[in-house]
């Protein structure tokens, strides 16, 4: 998809230089110049590029367009239970499970908290954290992820809340040189 994306803007970009070149040269050229573009253009395959690009260009402002105005924002609080008279920011979402996935073994890296579900009743809380211990990861990861469920369910009352622990490598190797004084 990635690529699929760069060829697109690739071909856009073309299609823009190549009608606002040709704009430009037949309203704001010299006269030599724009003589030679109107030249140019009275052949058919000159004429078909202009107007393919000219549709490319059209077509990018259009989908352009309409994604900003039916892209929808994501939301920033949560309905527990479904219930839309009580909202739960985010922002309490993910400060709860920062505390409770803190432990003298765990240093939490980065916490981020996205809101899922027809009702936006259901949240997904992907933790980043770094294991400064030796034991396994497996059990320590379900232990996070217990607490954080159980922190949000008691504190917030927010029930269906999913925890995803990704751990981070813990060792680096730092490097050191000294440098002389010339």
């Amino acid at each position: 998809m990635r690529l699929l994306k760069k060829f697109g803007a690739v071909l856009y970009l073309a299609a823009a230089v190549v009608v606002v070149g040709g704009f430009a040269c037949t309203q704001f050229a010299p006269p030599l110049l724009s003589r030679r573009v109107e030249l140019l253009l009275s052949y058919p395959t000159a004429r078909i590029a202009l107007m393919v690009s000219l549709v490319i260009v059209g077509l990018g402002v259009l989908i352009t367009a309409l994604v900003v105005l039916f892209e929808q924002r994501s939301p920033s609080s949560v309905h527990p239970a479904g219930n839309p008279n009580i909202e739960v920011r985010l922002t309490a979402l993910t400060s709860a499970a920062r505390v409770a996935a803190q432990a003298e073994d765990i240093l939490v890296e980065d916490v981020q908290a996205r809101v899922v579900g027809h009702n936006e009743d259901q949240v997904r809380i992907a933790l980043e954290v770094i294991a400064l211990t030796n034991s396994v990861l497996e059990p320590l990861g379900r232990r996070i992820e217990e607490r954080v469920q159980r922190a949000c369910e008691q504190l917030l009352g927010t029930t269906g809340v999913t925890a995803h622990v990704r751990f981070l490598p813990s060792k680096t190797t730092t490097v050191t040189r000294e440098v002389s004084g010339e």
